[in-house]
């Protein structure tokens, strides 16, 4: 079929109007009025399903892309949303942590440590000190 189409394209055209029962003045394929209507038609129906299918892919190809867009975007909403409340989550935290926070009551925890240490400290000095007294 390709081979007779490339033929056919690369081939002058021969037409000559013959009547029934006179001879063909050349070797060829001979067509009635209504083979070369059907022939001619093919060819416009061809063109036309070509048309036909080439908008209908570019109209699934623009269908997808813009379903994929309108995901994303939902995808990007919905992330923005989890972002910002994350965000209001933790900015309360800092407001509990600052209210909370007393730089007078740190001090005094960590004065009252140090002595409590300090404390423990020369006590059991003490205590070591006087069994090693009490035992010479």
């Amino acid at each position: 079929m390709i081979w007779l189409l490339a033929s056919l394209a690369l081939a002058d055209p021969l037409m000559t109007p013959l009547s029934e029962g006179e001879a063909a003045p050349f070797a060829g394929r001979l067509f009635n009025d209504e083979a070369v209507v059907s022939i001619l038609t093919m060819k416009e129906f061809a063109e036309e399903q070509c048309t036909i299918n080439a908008a209908l892919d570019f109209s699934l190809q623009l269908a997808e892309k813009q379903h994929q867009i309108d995901y994303l975007e939902i995808e990007k909403a919905a992330l923005q949303t989890k972002y910002d409340a994350m965000i209001g989550i933790k900015d309360e935290e800092i407001e509990i942590l600052r209210r909370n926070s007393n730089t007078k009551r740190q001090s005094w925890v960590f004065f009252g440590g140090f002595v409590l240490g300090t404390s423990a400290s020369l006590l059991t000095y003490y205590a070591v000190n006087k069994i090693e007294v009490s035992t010479r």
